[in-house]
């Protein structure tokens, strides 16, 4: 009998795995290794008002998606890294299943608050500013600004949140009038 029950909670466990780790497996980071991030328009291939089927293909699948508190579907791709808070990632918001609004952010490791940049770190501005960039060399995309709004599109650059990242390039959003990225 106890050999009965042992192997059923064995099989249990083993289809428990089964069912969890596609799940981890699509908590991913966006599969391009690099992009061409277009203040007011895209990042890489990823462009205004493509379907999320589209964008799927170009990132890669994720099991993250549900609604946002501004009530648009919202996709996220993050890093599996268990340290990093906010993790590394890039994320889509979604309108009626198009794009509205993208994000990349570079994570940060709780243990000594430095950012975290690995797959992200080759994608860039045509200037060359990407996420680890000064904010001095960011101001530079928006014409001396980190935020600018173009044709009712925002592109944001913001800066890290830590004593050692404040200056840093920590995310790059850009998002349509009404379709803030959350």
């Amino acid at each position: 009998m106890e050999r009965a029950h042992a192997w059923r909670l064995g099989v249990a466990a083993i289809a428990i795995c089964a069912l969890v780790a596609p799940s981890i497996a699509s908590a991913a980071l966006p599969s391009p290794k690099q992009a061409l991030v277009v203040p007011f328009q895209s990042i890489g291939r990823i462009k205004f008002g493509i379907s999320k089927a589209k964008a799927f293909d170009v990132w890669g699948s994720t099991s993250l998606c549900g609604v946002g508190t501004g009530g648009r579907d919202t996709c996220d791709w993050l890093s599996t890294d268990p340290t990093d808070f906010p993790e590394e990632g890039g994320v889509l918001e979604l309108k009626n299943g198009k794009v509205c609004g993208m994000l990349m952010r570079a994570g940060t490791d709780a243990r000594d608050g430095k950012l975290t940049i690995t797959r992200l770190k080759r994608w860039k501005t045509k200037e060359g500013v990407a996420l680890g960039s000064s904010l001095n060399s960011a101001k530079h995309v928006l014409g001396g600004k980190l935020v600018a709004t173009k044709h009712h599109v925002t592109t944001a650059i913001l800066g890290g949140t830590t004593t050692s990242t404040t200056k840093k390039v920590e995310e790059i959003t850009i998002y349509m009038r009404g379709c803030t990225v959350t």
